[in-house]
């Protein structure tokens, strides 16, 4: 199908393969529930105000991570770097459902969530959970940000473009 052409009744096949065109950042988002800490990878990231401070993602309602997120109410976000590639493969994994998926990565509590924030981050952000929203198989999910810091490391962005990972330095 040429650019210029477009699917007459679009397909998920076919929704996947044009959203794959949209570059995005990679980020981790974790949280806590019942002593065990969940993170999973995630592309959909958005800031949505500034006042109050919200962000937004889409979480699968299938993930590992939904129904602690949902019990938990509060999450952490780490923006990966580059060098963070692994970390994110590792938390993009599917089946680590009951175990803890920080083990051996290296993370600390958030300072007023708990909520696990990967070391090594170009930024993180802790939030309670303001809203959800049904959004097909995925939840939206809309975080009041209560916390957040940022790296003083000039490292390159982990980005997703075209089903593969990249970097804003074109590692």
């Amino acid at each position: 199908m040429s650019a210029a052409e477009s699917d007459p009744t679009p397909s998920a096949l076919s929704y996947r393969h044009a959203m794959a065109r949209f570059a995005t950042g990679v980020c981790v988002v974790g949280t806590e529930h019942a002593g065990v800490r969940y993170g999973m990878t995630v592309n959909s990231l958005a800031s949505l105000s500034l006042e109050p401070l919200l962000v937004m993602f889409g979480c699968e309602r299938d993930a590992s991570l939904h129904a602690p997120l949902m019990a938990s109410g509060v999450w952490s976000v780490s923006v990966l770097s580059a060098r963070q590639r692994p970390v994110a493969e590792w938390f993009a994994k599917r089946g680590q459902r009951g175990v803890d998926q920080y083990d051996g990565q290296a993370a600390r509590a958030g300072n007023v969530t708990g909520a696990p924030v990967l070391d090594g981050s170009l930024a993180w952000f802790e939030c309670q959970t303001w809203r959800t929203y049904e959004g097909g198989d995925h939840t939206i999910v809309v975080g009041e940000v209560v916390d957040l810091g940022c790296s003083d490391e000039a490292a390159d962005a982990l980005t997703y473009f075209r089903g593969a990972y990249g970097s804003t330095g074109g590692e």
